[in-house]
């Protein structure tokens, strides 16, 4: 199902009059041919074409996975499976393209290999769903790279992390788009069996049936393997056809099977309520044992109601035809998107691999569901396509700073062009930008509405929009908001991943695959870059001691450097127990000793909403040493240390010395965890640019309420 159609407004036009063709006819009639010249030039009516999946044909690739633990780990590698494979009788492809597990060591490994042909692939396929592989007691499931559904999510994330290191990030982009278009022709051939089928069925059951299809898989440039079908059902007024009165909508419920014989006129589409006219389509089609026999119909009671057709089939193939009635503004919303990404002049059309990748990466990441039945969400987050196009729309014109979508225009001038490559130069500072932009967007109190980010209440009480955890205007429906429906929980979600995505794309050895398992990458990637902070234990006159050395990042290139983000950030004062030098000099081999009387690295995200509510226009830099001056100091000591700054020898690598003379080793190791794996690494950009010492002219926070 296309979702810019799951979000339609039950609106139902007024039945036209008797007679002939009049003046709003043919000014229709202007219109509709417009807008038909500018589809013929930008989009695809129902492709049923193979040449992807011919160009880029990786039929012949299977999948192996298998679960290793302990005991097996020493039995079972990727050659010994590939061995095994030829020893039983199956022929491999070109081995040098064979794809194995990044990391032998992680519990779940895999192979992507090649065989020997098409056949071959589904032979190997079929035996180890029928038969079942194992080697040493461990089972080995297999199955094609392009499923009946695409490409799984999984699978997909693989193929591309073991292609990694071959491409370059905007390389790694387009093998992404053509890997998740990729779709298989049997594929083809059952969705155009189904659409041929359901649009006699319903030429039989409305008077001059048109049935259009719209939506991703109409589309040249949003169209994946997985695309569900969308059709808009209206009836076409003949020149000079007389319209009759529409009958009782009473008398059609009482009996729904009644428009086999007579079926439902232009008139009576168009005055019926959507939802009743859906329901009477489902009891003719539900009846019917010829679409008994082929699909799985349903009636969904949503905002624009819908007539779902799942195919059955035995193999897994999920295809969903989703049918609407005079839906031409679920049309007009599928088309603007086209047209946004069509607007687009950059080189080879960016925005079209971007709005699919983003969208990608909210499926892979659990915030979408995926194709198959393993890939379904629960709980579900009530999240969908459209509201991640949407955000991708309002971030470009609010980055932009001006206005590119007019709703009201024709189709072909609703959307202004724009450059991709202008606006962004590359994928991963467009990347970088999206994230930042909506890592600092305070969905709490914050509304999208258009290019415009503004406060829920004021759209609340001039629109009489609800008030939900997220909410999103639709451009073509100023008063709907497209996210109403949306749980608090995916918000959260949602909050979480952005900051793990912009914690990956830090990485100076980023690649954009990185981005597709965003959290189990973020919490690999912290405990490889964590602070080398080590704490060991002396006896010293029978008492044991504690002292702790912290690896200082680049960054601080100075003794000042470290004193600035102790007593600023940390809030640590200099105790009146120091008896050394007049001026503060961390170098000094006496250290400097400082009380540690306030916890300011626990509980900031409270501090730090209250900040941004307040004050919209601090930067994340900003807002960190702000919200560090909020913290007051406390009656009893958390700690006493003294800290001395020195290099290690024969290396530029510099350390802060740390030895505990009163209080608790975990709260000062936790205090400098904040301070130099969150604090500094994710303002880096900005301290390294400007250095550490633009910290000094950040005036304190209550300064700026005074």
């Amino acid at each position: 199902m296309d979702d810019s159609r799951d979000e339609e407004e039950n609106t139902n036009t007024s039945v036209p009059g008797e007679g002939d063709v009049g003046e709003d006819d043919e000014e229709h009639a202007a219109d509709y041919e417009h807008n038909n010249e500018f589809k013929r030039d930008f989009y695809v009516n129902m492709s049923f074409d193979t040449g992807l999946i011919e160009n880029y044909d990786c039929r012949h690739v299977v999948v192996a996975r298998w679960t290793q633990n302990d005991q097996t780990a020493s039995l079972i590698n990727t050659k010994a499976i590939v061995n095994f494979f030829e020893t039983v009788g199956y022929r491999l492809g070109q081995k040098n393209r064979i794809g194995f597990s990044l990391s032998s060591k992680g519990p779940e490994q895999y192979i992507i290999l090649p065989m020997i042909s098409v056949d071959e692939a589904n032979r190997i396929c079929n035996d180890s769903e029928t038969k079942g592989f194992g080697l040493n007691s461990t089972v080995i499931h297999i199955n094609p790279l392009v499923g009946v559904n695409g490409i799984r999510l999984q699978d997909g994330n693989d193929f591309l992390r073991v292609s990694q290191e071959c491409f370059n990030n905007s390389e790694m982009m387009d093998l992404f788009a053509i890997s998740i278009r990729l779709e298989l022709p049997e594929r083809l051939k059952v969705i155009e069996n189904g659409l041929n089928l359901i649009k006699r069925g319903i030429s039989e059951l409305v008077d001059n049936a048109s049935c259009e299809t719209f939506g991703s898989f109409s589309s040249k440039v949003r169209r994946t393997g997985f695309s569900d079908i969308d059709i808009n059902v209206e009836s076409v007024r003949k020149p000079g056809q007389q319209m009759p009165s529409p009958r009782p909508l009473k008398q059609i419920l009482a009996y729904p099977k009644c428009i086999t014989d007579h079926p439902l006129t232009k008139a009576e589409l168009e005055s019926y309520p959507q939802e009743e006219t859906v329901k009477i389509l489902f009891h003719c089609f539900n009846d019917n044992p010829v679409f008994k026999n082929k699909f799985r119909i349903r009636f969904v009671p949503a905002r624009t109601p819908i007539l779902v057709f799942n195919t059955i089939t035995n193999n897994g193939m999920n295809v969903s035809y989703d049918i609407s009635i005079c839906n031409q503004r679920g049309v007009d919303k599928a088309d603007l998107l086209d047209e946004f990404i069509i607007k687009d002049r950059s080189e080879d059309n960016k925005m079209k691999n971007a709005m699919l990748f983003i969208v990608h990466w909210a499926r892979t990441n659990k915030l979408l569901p995926g194709a198959y039945s393993d890939e379904k969400l629960e709980p579900k987050t009530n999240l969908n396509s459209y509201i991640f196009n949407q955000l991708i729309i309002h971030f470009v014109q609010a980055a932009a700073d001006q206005i590119f979508i007019h709703p009201q225009a024709r189709l072909g001038a609703r959307v202004d062009d724009y450059n991709f490559d202008t606006l962004f130069g590359d994928y991963v500072k467009f990347l970088s930008d999206f994230f930042k932009y909506y890592a600092s967007f305070d969905f709490t109190t914050k509304a999208i509405y258009g290019k415009q980010a503004m406060q829920k209440t004021t759209l609340a009480n001039v629109h009489g929009a609800k008030v939900t955890p997220l909410m999103m205007m639709d451009p073509m429906d100023c008063t709907h908001n497209i996210s109403a429906k949306v749980t608090e929980d995916a918000v959260k979600q949602l909050n979480g991943l952005i900051r793990n995505t912009l914690f990956i794309l830090k990485q100076k050895q980023f690649r954009l695959n990185l981005l597709l398992e965003t959290n189990e990458t973020a919490v690999a990637m912290m405990k490889n870059r964590e602070s080398k902070i080590s704490v060991t234990a002396k006896m010293s006159e029978g008492t044991e001691k504690h002292y702790m050395s912290v690896q200082l990042p680049d960054v601080i290139e100075t003794s000042n450097d470290l004193m600035l983000l102790l007593t600023r950030i940390l809030r640590f004062d200099v105790s009146p127990n120091y008896q050394g030098p007049s001026v503060y000099d961390l170098y000094n081999t006496g250290g400097v000793v400082f009380c540690v009387q306030s916890k300011s690295w626990i509980g900031r995200r409270k501090k730090k909403h209250q900040l941004k509510s307040a004050r919209s226009d601090l930067t994340p830099l900003q807002l960190d040493v702000m919200c560090s001056d909020t913290y007051q100091y406390e009656d009893q000591m958390v700690a006493e240390i003294r800290v001395v700054m020195g290099n290690a020898p024969k290396t530029t690598w510099k350390f802060a010395y740390i030895e505990m003379m009163h209080g608790q080793v975990s709260d000062v190791r936790d205090a400098m965890h904040y301070l130099m794996d969150q604090f500094v690494f994710n303002n880096i950009e900005e301290l390294s640019y400007n250095g550490i010492q633009s910290i000094a002219k950040i005036p304190t926070a209550e300064s700026m309420e005074s």
